[in-house]
This record gives C-alpha cells, structure tokens and sequence, in this order.
C-alpha cells in the first residue's frame, strides 16, 4: 500500500464494525471510541441480529451498508474472518483491522488465515492492519477502530506510534497522555500492511513530526530500512525499541566475528546507521516519546542542571559521564554573577542553591544565569510525586515557571526532571505541557534519552558508500575449506595488509622458508578441520633459528596426532610487532546482508566484547566513526609513546565490508589477530567461510574467465 493509500486508511471518512454488539465490550468498545474522539466521519454496526446499536442504524451485512466503507473492523471468530474479508471486498472495501486470529487462540488456522489474508491483499490490493492486534487510534480524524477503551486524558500531537505488540500500544494510549500522538497502530501479525508502510505514511503526514516503533521482528528488513531513510530525509525522528537482544535469541557462529556480530547486534547497526534512536525499554522509549513530542528540535548535549539537593547533583553528575551528557562549568562571569550576591555560594554544575536564600529568591536568578551560559539543555531536578505534600508541589510548580521564563530569553530547550519514576502532580504536568518543557520522570531514563536525542540530532548519514567492481577470488574456484593461507590471500585482495609468507609441506621446506623470509618468524600448523590454532598448540612465535623452526614444526605435528588432525601443513610468516591487537570480519546477516565488525581481538576477543558493528559498504569516516564507538578509538590515540596510526585499520574495515558486499558467497570472515604497530597495521590471521550452499557467483566466475 502507499503512503497515499495508507492515509485513506488510517483517516477515514467512514467504519463499518462487523460483529458490532451492544452486550459485549469487544462488540461496542470501537463505535463508543470513535464518537467519544469527536469522530465526523460515518459509523456503520454491522450485526443482522439488532436493527440499532448505541442509537446507531445497524445493517445485516457489508453487502447492505449504504456505501463502500473506507475501513471494516472485522469481530469476528477466526473461522468467519476470511469470509467477511472476501464480502467486504465484493461491497468495493479496501481496508481491513482484524483483532482477532492469533496463534495462541487459534492454532495452525491463524497461519492459515494469515496466509490466505497476504494473498488476497496481493491480488486485490486492499490493506490488512492485524492479524492479532488491537487495532489503531488516529486522534487527528477521531477514528478508532480499536478494542481496547480509549480514555479521555489521551492527548492529541504529533507523534506517531506503530507496535507488532498490542499491549506495547495499549501502553501508550493508557500512559496518562505523556506522550502527543497523531497516530497509533498495533500491526500485529502484520497479515497485509507491515511496519515498512506504517513508516512510509507517516514519512509524508504533515501531523507527524517524529515515531516510535516497537520492533519484535523484520519481516521486510530492506523496506523498513528504506522508510526509516525517508522518515529521515523529511526531518522526522525515528526512535525504535527493538526486542530479541538476549544470547538465548542468537545462533552459535564458528568464527569470533559471527559470535561478536549477533543478529541483535547487527539490527542495531542497521537500526543506528538510518538514524534511528535505540532505547532499551518502554520506560525509554516513552521517554524518548515526551523529549521528541514537545514541539523543539534543537537538542544538544551540553546541559545545566539546577537541583535542590548536593547528593542528587552528584547522582546526575554521574549519570550524565554513564550517559555521554556533557556538563560545561560555569563561565568566570556566571561564578562572579552569582557570588556577588551571594559570597558563600558554591557555584558548579550541576548546581544545587537550596539553603542559601529563600527559593523564591535565589531560584530565578540562578536559573537566569545558567540560561546566559553556553549549552544546550537547561534542566531543573526535583523530585515531584502525587503523593508530595503541598509545600513541595508548590516548589515545584514555582521552579518549572522560574525554568519556562529562565529559557525563554535563550535557545535553549527546558527541561524538567523528577528523578524518581513516579508521578507528578496534574497541575506540574498541565503546566509543563503548555510550556512545551519535557516533564521526565527517572534521572537514567532522563539523561540517557536526552543524549541519544541529542546524538540522532548530530547524525549525518548512514556512511554507506558506491559499490565498485568486485574483485576476483581465484580462492573461491575450489570446493575445500579454505585454510589461513587462502583465506589471507582473499582479504589481502580487498586491501588488507597480511605478512609475508609462505605456505609448506615439509618441515625442511619450513626451514628454507623461514630463512627466506628472514628471522625471527612464526610457524602454524594448517589443517582444514583446525579452526583456532592457539587452542590447539599450532601456533609457534619468535623462531630465531632453523633449529627452532624444526622443533617447533616437531612439536605442532606432535599436536596433530594428539588431536587427530590429518594433513597438517605448516605457514611460515614474518613476525610482526604490536602494541594493540584489534579483531576485524564480518558476517552475512539473514536480514540485513553483509555486517562488518571492528573490536579488541586477540584470544579475549569473545570475552571482551567490545565491538562496533556496521552493515553495508563504508567508508573511512564511518571507520573511524565504528573505533570510536568502543575503547578500541581511545586505546589508539591514547596508546604510550603516542598515538598509533589509524588509516591501515580504516582500509581493513571498508575493504573487508566491500569483500561482503561483492561476493554472496563467502558467510563471513575472521580477520583475528590485526596486529596495530607504531609504522605498520598487518592482519596475521584470517578465516574464510563460504555460505553453505551458495555456489561462487557468475558474476565472479566471468571475471576468472
């Protein structure tokens, strides 16, 4: 469906409710929804066992209605859906909410309906939101076709809302209107119109100006890219909280970078790399919500924060270091501003003035001079409950208007934290929302979607780059395993700096190759079914003479025969100095394509854990953006004697995402260890494995020819 199509959908101009009841809830509950949002569109109970319901004409069938609906809300029982879809059809409707059908309630003939659903909307071209869903509130039109109550302190905006979980959506309609919506869709089992088109819509709605997604699966991973670009292109913030990260949910992978580049890890990549805003939980994500729903675009990270207490300054000066929010000092003149007034004063950032005058007092003028400083973010913490005693919601209704007027003179954007998780009072909330000052509630949750507000605010672009000629891989010809001699030779292909070496049978060619190459040198055992060398006693370092190549080739096939590894061949390499070892590779995502990953290496590599992910073809600057993303870019500039040089590593990164992009082939690679020296940046090791199944390209195989 397109954007255009969407939109006759999801603002309609008449409903048709099959299954309308006046005894049951589920039956009424959409016809009651609609009027109590001022709905002006035509409302049609289709049930032929009562002439009226809710003072509404009701007709016996969609065939009778008075005209084609734009939606039909179908309330029925799985087995009578498909038919009332297919009457609906014949009577000129194209666009159906199906509730019901789930699997837990229905077993196989879910799927079946399902699948039958996705055909008819193929050949008909008409919109299915469900299977298994709650329906969708749009509060710009008042249509709500919808089975769960819609109450009244649902507040209309400018943020959409799409969730494959219904009571994700049920959470929004019922979180006391913290966020603005537009529009809210539960799609489900996504039988007809999945989350790509959702997107779409609201990428060209001019009620919406940003969306949150709730993500438990792809089922167009491309398209869902493609509309978060769009969003992105039309201005439009993407927050998304995608489930399924937990180790339970990944397969095992053979090599280090499949471990380390697991499917969750991969979406994510593919998520930021679009622009949108990763959060952990609901709790962000509505969060997230109240930040992008105040009606302000300009988000920063530089923020000061005003507080009533020294021990929670201190807890959000620490928060805001976990989080990456920024806390400038205080300028010489705002300390001097301050201390003339009050000599004993303890100015910083954040800024706690309770005690030295009496609030009313020395609130604004703080707040004042905090909005006069360089930054971004002016940022009251107090905390504010429902349960507050009077003089304490009184101080907090003071200190959020001292905020609003403080803010008003810059360009800062207000904001009102209460660091505990409960609510505040109405009034605060009505205050804050009238102001548009994000009223936030956890002092985590708070500064955290401050910052990824902020980071989305700073992004620039997803850091793909044109795709060129792929390289041939004369590797690739041969049905074997690839050893590590084959596998350097195909990375080295695309760029990466491998050593000099050379690939033996014998243990005295071994020795002639050593003295070749030029001591000292490093002697491995090669052996298809040999995976991590070092687990098995095959890697031999820092060989000085002939002698020692020989007992050390001695001892790597004494090794074999205790692992019973046949066919042990020896690679004979130069030694390379280091003063880090990184891991680079990638690995072919089911969903996303190709995923290069850049991360600590060495042995620890699993362990550690601290890996950037990005999918697609990169360039340099998205390189550098992925060493930043982990320890890995402070270690290299931060490194004793000075910093190490980072271009070799840029060139293994970009070359090893291009290699994936060009040959379909190959599953994944390990590039472990790359060994980052003061002069000189060289892959030691590497591991090619072919996508089971998948034959060599033509596309390659006219270029071996």
């Amino acid at each position: 469906m397109s954007a255009l199509d969407l939109a006759t959908i999801l603002r309609p101009r008449s409903i048709a409710v099959v299954g309308a009841s006046p005894r049951s809830f589920v039956g009424r509950v959409a016809l009651e929804n609609s009027r109590a949002l001022g709905f002006q569109g035509r409302l049609f109970p289709v049930n032929p066992k009562y002439p009226e319901i809710g003072s509404l004409t009701a007709y016996p069938s969609l065939a009778d209605l008075p005209e084609a609906p734009d939606v039909v809300l179908v309330q029925l029982a799985t087995d009578r859906i498909l038919g009332a879809v297919r009457e609906g059809v014949a009577a000129g409707a194209r666009s159906f909410v199906i509730p019901g059908a789930g699997y837990t309630d229905s077993g196989p003939a879910a799927l079946e309906l399902a699948s039958e659903l996705r055909r008819l909307a193929q050949e008909r071209g008409i919109a299915v939101v469900g299977t298994n869903c709650m329906g969708f509130v749009d509060l710009v039109s008042g249509a709500a076709p919808y089975i769960g109550t819609v109450p009244m302190h649902v507040r209309r905006g400018r943020v959409g809302v799409v969730a494959q979980s219904g009571a994700i959506v049920e959470a929004f309609v019922n979180n006391g209107g913290r966020v603005p919506l537009s529009t809210i869709v539960s799609c489900g089992s996504e039988a007809g119109t999945g989350l790509a088109e959702y997107l779409e819509f609201f990428a060209t709605d001019e009620r919406t100006d940003a969306v949150l997604a709730f993500v438990e699966g792809f089922g167009d991973p491309d398209g869902f890219l493609e509309a978060a670009r769009h969003l992105a292109a039309a201005g439009k913030r993407l927050a998304v909280c995608k489930v399924g990260r937990s180790k339970i949910g990944q397969a095992g992978i053979v090599a280090h970078s499949g471990k380390l580049a697991g499917n969750a890890r991969v979406a994510a990549a593919a998520l930021r790399q679009v622009g949108a805003i990763l959060c952990a939980d609901l709790d962000e994500l509505t969060t997230v919500g109240e930040i992008l729903g105040c009606g302000r675009v300009e988000f920063g990270r530089r923020a000061h924060i005003v507080t009533n207490s020294g021990g929670e300054a201190n807890l959000l000066a620490d928060i805001a270091e976990e989080t990456g929010i920024e806390l400038p000092p205080m300028s010489g003149a705002g300390v001097a501003r301050l201390t003339e007034a009050w000599p004993n004063f303890h100015v910083a950032n954040p800024m706690d003035p309770w005690g030295t005058d009496e609030y009313r007092v020395i609130y604004p003028k703080v707040l004042e001079t905090t909005a006069d400083e360089p930054g971004d973010l002016l940022i009251v913490s107090l905390d504010q409950q429902t349960t507050c005693g009077s003089y304490e919601m009184q101080l907090g209704r003071d200190l959020a208007a001292y905020l609003a007027a403080a803010a008003s003179r810059t360009r800062k954007v207000p904001v009102f934290v209460s660091p505990s998780s409960q609510d505040p009072s109405p009034e605060l909330m009505n205050f804050c929302l009238a102001e548009r000052i994000p009223l936030l509630r956890g002092a985590w949750h708070a500064l955290d979607a401050l910052s990824k507000v902020a980071h989305r605010a700073e992004w620039t672009g997803d850091g793909t780059v044109a795709a060129g000629a792929p390289i041939p891989l004369p590797e690739l010809t041969g049905g074997a395993p690839l050893d590590e001699d084959a596998s350097l030779a195909i990375v080295e292909r695309y760029g990466v700096p491998v050593p000099r070496r050379e690939h033996v049978g014998t243990v005295e060619a071994a020795v002639a190759a050593a003295e070749r190459i030029g001591f000292p040198v490093v002697l491995k055992g090669v052996a298809p079914a040999v995976l991590h060398k070092s687990d098995v006693g095959f890697v031999k370092v820092g060989l000085q003479t002939a002698e020692h190549v020989r007992e050390a080739a001695a001892a790597i096939l004494t090794a074999a025969v205790l692992h019973r590894v046949e066919g042990t061949t020896f690679l004979v390499s130069e030694m390379v100095g280091a003063e880090i070892e990184l891991i680079c590779g990638f690995r072919r995502d089911e969903q996303f394509g190709p995923a290069v990953l850049v991360g600590l290496g060495g042995i620890w590599a699993e362990h550690l854990d601290q890996v950037a992910v990005r999918i697609g073809r990169i360039g340099p600057d998205e390189a550098r953006r992925m060493l930043d993303d982990t320890i890995v870019g402070r270690m290299l500039r931060s490194a004793r004697g000075g910093a190490l040089q980072e271009a070799g590593i840029h060139d293994i990164i970009c070359g090893l995402a291009a290699l994936g992009a060009d040959h379909p082939e190959i599953g994944e690679v390990d590039v472990n260890p790359v060994l980052v020296g003061r002069d000189r940046t060289v892959a030691v090791d590497a591991l090619v494995v072919r996508t089971p199944g998948r034959p060599v390209s033509a596309q390659h195989q006219e270029a071996q020819r």
